[in-house]
């Protein structure tokens, strides 16, 4: 019991102590800042700095009251003006200045953009920059080298320091009405490109599937099998026929090997030998500028195409269409090749087969004018009954396979020929004797005409490449 109350008393002890050690550390409130009725200066109660000592400034003599007040800026001279630091004395108010602090560098920091930078801001800068021509990039949002030259060049366009950075200034100008735009930038002007030459032929020549073998291979009128086939083939390719192989020589066929041969400078005499055979295979083969005929197949209402166009070109030639040249196998063609049918003695069926292709393509045939019965008129004297078939010069075929000149007072196969030609194509009505007399002449004058060649009557090489071989330049 006794050790009870004597620990009891120990702890009120202690607790007084620590009172009054505690009661140190407050200042008196009736003298803090206040001076005493005695005129004592005002008395600080120190209290221990935690890191490291300060010093208590010297007491100094009571003011008087006629001097100059403490109030004012300056203090009095002798008097040093008190440290904020000085541990954690109460200051007097009015005795110590108060410093104005100076302004902090980094204050503005977070307002800046500049590179390497990323972010919202940057993006809307960049899209701001690119609304006014300076920024053709992506708006990313990252202040890279290209944003960097797109912020100087603004800045200098709006008289701005050039530094690259996107401050207060460079915003303002960015998001206002006055800001200039970039200078557009020059386009080169493109260089004028030349003039194309225009070349002998508008296609390249097409290649063959296959070359065949060409030696000791003759084809003519009446041939047949694989090789003729092929040949079709060719020829169909290159423009001179139009149809499907059919595996024979027939007379369109031979036309056909004869334009080639012309059309190539070979020897046109028909037969499809080596030396034809071997320029027909080759990459330098010449196309035809229009078909010969129409082979290996019945052309028949419904069909289309480019055997219904070489059809109507040559009914319309002969007068039996006048229609359009449209490739549509129709009425009026099929009338057309009906009309042709009865006035040539075939089937009149309106289906243009074998032997309907064969007369209208390779034949002697009657125009239209001649099944209507359109009489002729008769020459008072043929100049062929009149002249004696000496005084007529007998022409024959240039080994070279170049068109021979035929005019009046000439005679033999190639003036045949060219009667042939010119008959079939309604324009001479006469006898083919192989005599260039006063009919051919003439016939030979009115195809001129209607072809746009200088009309003189004579079938010079020019004259007989229309007639033969279809309307393209003499050049080609």
């Amino acid at each position: 019991m006794l050790n009870h109350k004597r620990k009891v008393f120990l702890l009120l002890v202690l607790a007084c102590l620590l009172c009054v050690a505690l009661s140190g550390c407050i200042v008196d409130p009736e003298t803090t800042g206040q001076p005493e009725s005695t005129g004592a200066w005002l008395r600080y109660t120190q209290i221990p700095a935690t890191e490291e000592p300060t010093e208590v400034p010297a007491e100094t003599p009571t003011p008087d009251p006629n001097t100059q007040s403490w109030d004012e800026t300056e203090p009095p001279e002798g008097l040093a003006t008190p440290s904020p630091t000085i541990g954690a004395a109460t200051i007097v108010p009015g005795l110590i200045g108060t410093e104005t602090p100076s302004p902090d560098p980094n204050a503005t920091e977070s307002t800046l953009l500049k590179r390497g930078m990323q972010g919202e801001r940057v993006k809307n800068v960049q899209e701001s920059l690119r609304r006014l021509g300076y920024f053709d990039g992506k708006a990313d949002g990252d202040f890279g080298e290209y944003t960097e030259n797109a912020v100087k060049e603004f800045q200098r366009m709006n008289k701005l320091t050039p530094d690259g950075v996107v401050g207060p200034s460079t915003l303002a100008k960015l998001g206002s009405s006055t800001a200039a735009t970039a200078t557009p930038k020059a386009t080169a002007s493109p260089r004028p490109t030349a003039t194309p030459r225009p070349t002998v032929r508008a296609t390249a020549t097409p290649k063959p599937t296959a070359k065949p073998k060409t030696e000791n291979v003759y084809l003519s009128h009446g041939s047949s099998g694989a090789n003729v086939k092929q040949m079709q083939n060719r020829l169909i390719q290159l423009g001179y026929l139009t149809g499907s192989a059919s595996g024979k020589v027939d007379d369109i066929t031979e036309q056909a090997i004869i334009s080639f041969q012309k059309r190539n400078s070979l020897d046109s005499d028909g037969i499809a030998g080596p030396g034809t055979l071997e320029k027909l295979y080759s990459n330098s083969a010449r196309q035809a500028s229009s078909a010969v005929g129409v082979i290996g197949i019945t052309l028949k209402t419904g069909d289309e195409g480019a055997a219904v166009r070489t059809l109507q070109s040559k009914l319309k030639s002969l007068g039996y269409l006048s229609g359009s040249v449209d490739g549509s196998y129709g009425t009026a063609t099929a009338d057309a090749v009906k009309a042709f049918q009865r006035a040539n003695g075939l089937t009149a069926d309106g289906k243009a087969g074998y032997s309907t292709l064969q007369k209208l393509f390779a034949g002697s045939v009657s125009t239209a004018s001649q099944s209507r019965g359109t009489a002729t008129p008769k020459a008072a004297a043929k100049a062929t009954a009149t002249i004696q078939p000496n005084t007529y010069v007998r022409v024959t075929a240039d080994p070279s396979g170049n068109y021979v000149t035929l005019e009046r007072g000439t005679m033999g196969s190639l003036v045949t020929r060219l009667q042939k030609a010119l008959r079939s194509a309604g324009y001479f009505k006469g006898t083919c004797d192989g005599y260039y007399g006063e009919d051919t002449e003439t016939a030979v004058r009115n195809f001129q005409r209607d072809k746009g060649l200088i009309p003189d009557g004579k079938a010079g090489p020019a004259t007989q490449r229309y007639l033969f071989e279809g309307n393209f330049p003499k050049e080609s």
